[in-house]
């Protein structure tokens, strides 16, 4: 007999994190973070919004989640789905579907996803739905560097008045400061004729701004002062190839990014 599933929006945060932990626990990826780490990273710098979230119920347990966020960017505005995930026990019962029908119900705008390679059941669901592959996302580790670039913090209204409306490229959600709440650095770099600029979250290398020319330059300067991860898009060939260059190590994890149009209220 199959259980009386409930849905609500904008639950309770314990509930968001109960059945966000379940859902993944057999996940590709291992999440081990208590309450106020999912709250942190989830909620707060991924900018996943309660208010647009939903969990799915069984008999008083929340069983399955539906993260969502909203963003209004200068192509116009995006809801993206930043977690979807059923507990082992009450798969196939139609559940991931009702929680996307509901996600498109409420998004404004472009709806967005990312799904890890290999997840061929999310990949079909979303396939079902109208989601379409747009470009993959890749990780990396760099080995050690040397350079003789001129490193100087700058200003981050340099990156809103200028490094993001002149890049031919789009961030994804996840390293973009304007869709997400992150302690990050803007250094630009000098050598010669060349510049650039990299912004960083602590170790991590969320954004490349310079000439195509200059991306193996741009990731020598990124990684020689010390270790760094980066993700790269398969829409930046040139970050990708000069990473691959520079023998930067590719994690096994990668993704897809996938969207689905959708119309402005």
């Amino acid at each position: 007999m199959h259980p009386v599933i409930s849905y609500v929006q904008h639950p309770p945060l314990q509930d968001l994190y109960r059945a966000f932990m379940d859902g993944f626990s057999d996940y590709m990826i291992r999440f081990d973070m208590n309450e106020a780490q999912f709250e942190a990273v989830f909620l707060v710098r991924d900018q996943n919004q309660p208010t647009r979230s939903v969990v799915a119920y069984a008999d008083g347990r929340p069983v399955a989640v539906m993260l969502s966020g909203v963003a209004h960017l200068d192509t116009g505005w995006v809801t993206r789905c930043g977690g979807l995930a059923v507990a082992p026990d009450y798969r196939h019962l139609g559940i991931a579907h009702e929680l996307m029908r509901q996600f498109d119900e409420q998004a404004t705008g472009k709806r967005l996803l990312e799904v890890i390679q290999g997840n061929d059941p999310a990949l079909a669901l979303y396939d079902r739905l109208g989601y379409r592959v747009v470009r993959e996302i890749m990780y990396f580790q760099s080995v050690p560097t040397e350079t003789s670039v001129t490193r100087e913090r700058a200003s981050m209204l340099e990156l809103f008045d200028t490094y993001y409306p002149a890049a031919a490229h789009k961030p994804t959600w996840q390293v973009d400061v304007r869709t997400t709440q992150q302690q990050t650095e803007l250094v630009r770099v000098v050598e010669g004729e060349k510049t650039g600029a990299l912004l960083f979250r602590g170790n991590l290398l969320l954004d490349v701004f310079g000439r195509d020319e200059d991306a193996a330059w741009l990731l020598r300067a990124a990684a020689a002062e010390g270790p760094i991860r980066l993700t790269l898009t398969s829409d930046r060939p040139a970050l990708l190839s000069a990473a691959r260059q520079l023998g930067f190590v590719q994690d096994e994890i990668a993704q897809f990014e996938m969207i689905k149009p959708g119309i402005e209220t």
